[in-house]
């Protein structure tokens, strides 16, 4: 009987892609699958690897009545925790390998427990050394008017609010394009920004793509760009002074995100004393733009 084909289901932006074979065996990447599960799971996942290794052992030694001094048959808890004893290298001294038996299963659970706290400490090490790039994203893209050209906007903010050196952004569309030959494709383009670079990126930062003649927007509707299914990929890469680590952070949006005819609110303001002000309060907040008619 053939095998069932594995679906799996991909979600960019707030679209929904199901693909159906591929690889995908649990055990053919279980670093990333570590890497990419929540803390708690992978504490659970790692408690559980304990318990059931020690249940393991336990039943090990149960197979000779005399493996462990001072165990009185048959409590199987006192094997459990003497596994336990071993596994973690404590040895309270009380319970000990009594016979060659027990002395075989003994040094087999130390060379298990050896590989197991490696791999346990390893990854969560690296989980919790993993750089993270706290950028916040403004919830939508807007085009509106800027140094009078329509413009299509993006706001973004370092919400840690330390220097990130040699900031870089790029903004990616993802559309459906037919070739000359008739299959369908989704192809990525790049959409050139007015600046790319930030040397100290520290606060906040408004990205522009101005909708001219040579805009690959030029001309198109809300209905055009939902007719090709667009979506817009925007990414940040940088170096975290703190730290000195390479940072990365993507958003991902779908056309119907964008709101035209809008401008984002002013979130710079300057004090009576002169001090500048910026209130992430209004961050994701639009208003409508001025200058449309």
């Amino acid at each position: 009987m053939a095998k069932k084909p594995q679906k799996r289901t991909v979600r960019l932006s707030n679209r929904t892609f199901q693909t159906i074979g591929g690889e995908n065996a649990f055990w053919s990447d279980l670093y990333h699958r570590a890497m990419t599960a929540t803390v708690a799971r992978l504490l659970l996942a790692g408690l559980g690897i304990f318990l059931l290794n020690n249940l393991f052992f336990a039943i090990l030694y149960s197979l000779d009545s005399s493996a462990v001094s001072n165990v009185i048959a048959p409590k199987f808890l006192d094997l459990f925790f003497f596994s336990v004893e071993a596994f973690t290298t404590v040895g309270f001294g009380d319970m000990h390998p009594a016979n060659t038996w027990g002395h075989v299963v003994f040094s087999l659970e130390g060379f298990s427990s050896i590989i197991e706290t490696s791999a346990l400490t390893g990854l969560i090490f690296a989980r919790f050394s993993k750089p993270r790039a706290r950028i916040l994203f403004a919830d939508n893209p807007v085009v509106g008017t800027y140094d009078g050209h329509p413009t299509l906007m993006f706001r973004l903010a370092n919400a840690r609010q330390n220097f990130i050196s040699d900031a870089k952004v790029q903004l990616w569309i993802l559309r459906d394009e037919e070739s000359k030959d008739g299959p369908r494709y989704r192809r990525f383009h790049e959409v050139p920004l007015a600046r790319q670079q930030n040397p100290t990126f520290i606060l906040s930062w408004t990205l522009f793509h101005q909708i001219n003649k040579a805009s690959m927007f030029y001309g198109l509707s809300p209905e055009d760009l939902a007719e090709k299914n667009y979506i817009f990929i925007l990414t940040i890469k940088g170096v975290d002074d703190t730290s000195s680590q390479e940072l990365r952070a993507r958003k991902n949006y779908g056309c119907e995100q964008i709101m035209w005819g809008r401008q984002y609110v002013d979130i710079l303001h300057v004090a009576d004393d002169g001090a500048i002000t910026l209130d992430y309060r209004d961050f994701h907040k639009t208003r409508p733009d001025k200058n449309e008619s």
